[in-house]
């Protein structure tokens, strides 16, 4: 039945379990919890009206039902990044093949979870949130030349004026060169040549303006922190209301709080903060702290939100933030917000051309630093062995970097007596540390809140595929060439654009490739790009079931080239002993070798989730 439309801040609507093969009944895979799209309905330009969508109450009424039935309620909240276009879901009708947009993305979100977490919490419920971002190559009716004409016309007067005036110029010169003697003479050439040039920076200077606007990124910041983030806080606020009005009389205070957890994709992770710091820092007494910046009393903000929500899990993936996000110092405007999540887990990679060149380009004249690395973005943060062995043949190491110093050792001499610290594996630029940046900016009583991050640096990701004229395996990089190297120059970085703009690697949302099918794979390619299997499966098993629930199901991950994207069911789901949780611990970390990733493993992660300890205190200080 059709429901009655109306004008409203959200649209909402559930999203489609689908089979990855025809061969399949759809109810074969259908996932186990609900989902929903929920997309703020703020429209690309602000003379755009708003689309009639189906009241959302009824949709919030339904999603509160479930979440108060719960003995365990989690909600994992996925947000898409920037020049993103909304897309459709993959249905029956087109065979079942990989959706598009964000709806192919949290779609293929919702049924990987189902197919290969047995073990995620019983009340999980994903939500896709989308913000009006647009595409930079257009869609439907807002096409690449209607944008281009309404970005002509609303050119500012000024602009307009100094082109038109560039553009007599150059006329002007041109008649005169063609039809008088003047170009011969000594004064046209200085006049003539002067004119020409300003004539050229004043174009040059409208072109700049013109293809930024075109590009879409500062208007897609603007909506993101205008539109995307008051309404997801108002999702969540509207979520918070229904649930109290589905459990009166319940005591939230006593009952298990709805634990809400993150993906935030690129731009994405900006909605994220920007969203967690509005609803969780202004009244919260707990996150206020003192006016003195060496106050020896630190905050310590606890992760309850709002009357029934507490914060669970936060999983940045190369996010569109600056790095200084996790450098502890008063410049830092999300430490607050960040501490409050139980985990916290980043996925970065060098190589990620759309960060480093469109994102750091255009914040480069907005951040306000006097240094290049104090403008680079946190999804370019990479790792770095500090050991000396490491530096010497500058080669990278691959998998969980700082195991040995996390681990107890078996006696006094087994250890080196000088340890490396966690900043001393995290770099922005390649011969510059953050210890060696943060020691003039943090406090000496408070501890760098990148200390807290598990940091996953996929710059060499790899995955395997079958070469489809000599039926062999081969190891291809997802997100970079995987040269291996400890640090990309400027001409890997330069052939990684190239391949980038191709559409042969994805820099920047490699991560949740779905992988080609070998049938479409073109005449002159003997490859298809394989399915990000394992970044994936850490990812969405990260945010959905914590990191102890994602380190059990390793114990089934199949890493032959020829396994399906399904992992078995993993362990009973029982209390797991400390022991075979290092067992576990080890194999993500084989793992992460085999595929060239590096991994730097948060102490919080080690102690509380390896070995089950609980230290009074030991968020103080962050």
């Amino acid at each position: 039945m059709n429901q009655p439309t109306g004008r409203y801040l959200l649209s909402i609507e559930a999203i489609p379990a689908t089979v990855e093969s025809p061969s399949h009944s759809a109810e074969a895979a259908l996932p186990s919890f609900p989902a929903y799209l929920v997309g703020s309905t703020a429209p690309n330009n602000v003379e755009d009206g708003v689309q009639k969508v189906p009241d959302p109450e009824i949709a919030i009424t339904e999603i509160a039902k479930f979440l108060s039935k719960q003995a365990q309620p989690e909600i994992l909240i996925a947000i898409h990044g920037y020049n993103t276009g909304l897309g459709e879901f993959a249905t029956a009708q087109d065979g079942y093949k990989h959706g598009s947009g964000v709806k192919g993305w949290y779609q293929n979100i919702r049924n990987h979870i189902a197919k290969t977490r047995t073990n995620c919490p019983p009340g999980l419920m994903l939500i896709g949130y989308r913000w009006p971002s647009e595409e930079v190559k257009g869609v439907d009716n807002d096409t690449l030349g209607h944008k281009l004409q309404y970005a002509r016309k609303s050119l500012p007067l000024t602009l307009k004026v100094i082109s038109r005036i560039a553009i007599a110029i150059f006329i002007v010169l041109l008649i005169l060169s063609l039809v008088t003697d003047l170009p011969g003479t000594l004064l046209f050439s200085i006049v003539g040549v002067s004119l020409l040039v300003l004539a050229t920076v004043a174009i040059s200077i409208v072109f700049t303006f013109f293809a930024l606007r075109i590009v879409g990124y500062f208007r897609d910041a603007y909506r993101a922190n205008h539109f995307g983030v008051p309404d997801l806080v108002e999702l969540i606020r509207q979520l918070d209301k229904a649930v109290l009005e589905e459990t009166p009389g319940d005591d939230w205070t006593h009952r298990r709080r709805i634990k809400l957890s993150f993906i935030g994709h690129s731009m994405g992770g900006f909605v994220v903060t920007n969203t967690v710091r509005i609803l969780s820092d202004v009244f919260d007494t707990r996150s206020i702290g003192h006016t003195s910046i060496n106050a020896s009393k630190a905050k310590t903000p606890a992760p309850d939100i709002g009357n029934v929500f507490s914060l669970g899990r936060l999983v940045l993936v190369s996010p569109d933030i600056p790095a200084e996000t996790i450098i502890s110092g008063r410049a830092n405007f999300l430490s607050s917000s960040l501490r409050r999540f139980e985990e916290t887990y980043l996925f970065s990679n060098e190589g990620d051309m759309a960060l480093k060149l469109a994102s750091t380009i255009a914040n480069y004249s907005s951040f306000p630093a006097r240094t290049r690395e104090g403008g680079y973005r946190l999804g370019n943060v990479v790792l770095r062995s500090p050991h000396e062995f490491a530096k010497a043949n500058r080669r990278p190491q691959y998998g969980i970097l700082n195991l040995e110093s996390l681990q107890p050792p078996r006696s006094q001499t087994d250890r080196p007596a000088q340890m490396p610290s966690f900043l001393q594996y995290l770099y922005i630029l390649d011969q510059t540390s953050l210890r060696e940046r943060q020691a003039d900016l943090i406090e000496p009583e408070r501890k760098p809140i990148a200390e807290l991050f598990t940091v996953f640096d996929c710059t060499d990701y790899q995955e395997i595929v079958i070469d489809q004229q000599t039926g062999s395996p081969k190891k291809i990089g997802l997100l970079s060439h995987a040269l291996g190297k400890r640090s990309l120059t400027f001409v890997d970085c330069f052939l990684l654009t190239i391949d980038y703009f191709r559409g042969k690697i994805d820099t920047h949302g490699g991560y949740f490739f779905p992988g080609d099918l070998p049938s479409a794979v073109g005449k002159n390619e003997r490859l298809a790009r394989p399915d990000a299997r394992l970044t994936k499966h850490l990812i969405y098993g990260l945010a959905s079931s914590g990191f102890t629930a994602c380190l059990e199901s390793l114990s089934t991950y199949d890493t032959s080239e020829a396994a399906s994207p399904m992992v078995g069911e993993a362990a009973s789901g029982c209390e797991i002993p400390p022991e075979q949780r290092v067992i576990y611990l080890n194999k993500l970390s084989e793992l992460c070798q085999q595929h060239g990733i590096q991994v730097l493993l948060a102490a919080e992660r080690y102690n509380r989730d390896v070995l089950g300890l609980t230290i009074e205190g030991d968020r103080d200080g962050y």
